[in-house]
């Protein structure tokens, strides 16, 4: 908050009588610029974050007197990248969308969780083939044939899946699961 300019935030939050919750928190940042010194040390500025919309929402609806749920989250974040220099290095665009439910039963004993959500990402060739590069996915490497680096991609989509049924209380607890995440998967533009 120190050193980032935003512009205008909406929050809204909420819980209806019928068990339905809502929350959305929309903010817009302004492009921050920094300074810089070249070689000839003379001082520069340059781009350093552009103006940028982020928004996170989330709609989930309690069942049976709480001991289950469902819901959806969405979330999307648009910069305005008119600096050469942080296209290259930033996506323009991120969505992820999701659902997700739960159900506890046997006083509240066992419980079945699952989820499931789906990515993507866009921006110029260059930053795509960076994430397709980074550490999260490492897609261009060789000993992975059955992934397809792409370094023309403009986009990069995924999706992520968990399943778990759990015993939570008793002489024995523990937990059975399976979760399934695509290399293509990426939510970190929203932190």
């Amino acid at each position: 908050p120190g050193s980032t300019t935003i512009l205008g935030a909406l929050k809204l939050s909420g819980r209806t009588a019928s068990g339905w919750s809502v929350g959305v928190l929309d903010a817009v940042t302004d492009r921050a610029r920094a300074p810089w010194v070249d070689g000839e040390e003379t001082i520069e500025m340059a781009d350093v974050e552009p103006r940028t919309n982020y928004l996170a929402a989330r709609l989930r609806r309690d069942v049976r007197q709480g001991t289950g749920s469902f819901g959806v989250l969405a979330t999307s974040v648009s910069r305005d990248l008119g600096d050469e220099g942080l296209a290259s290095r930033l996506r323009s665009s991120a969505y992820s969308v999701g659902v997700d439910g739960s159900l506890e039963w046997d006083s509240q004993t066992w419980a079945l969780a699952g989820k499931i959500s789906g990515s993507r990402v866009n921006g110029n060739a260059e930053a795509i083939a960076r994430t397709q590069k980074s550490s999260a996915r490492y897609i261009d490497r060789p000993d992975a044939t059955h992934l397809d680096f792409d370094p023309a991609a403009t986009s990069l989509s995924g999706f992520y899946g968990r399943v778990g049924l759990s015993k939570q209380s008793g002489s024995w607890q523990g937990d059975l699961g399976a979760t399934a995440i695509s290399p293509g998967y990426e939510v970190n533009d929203l932190g």
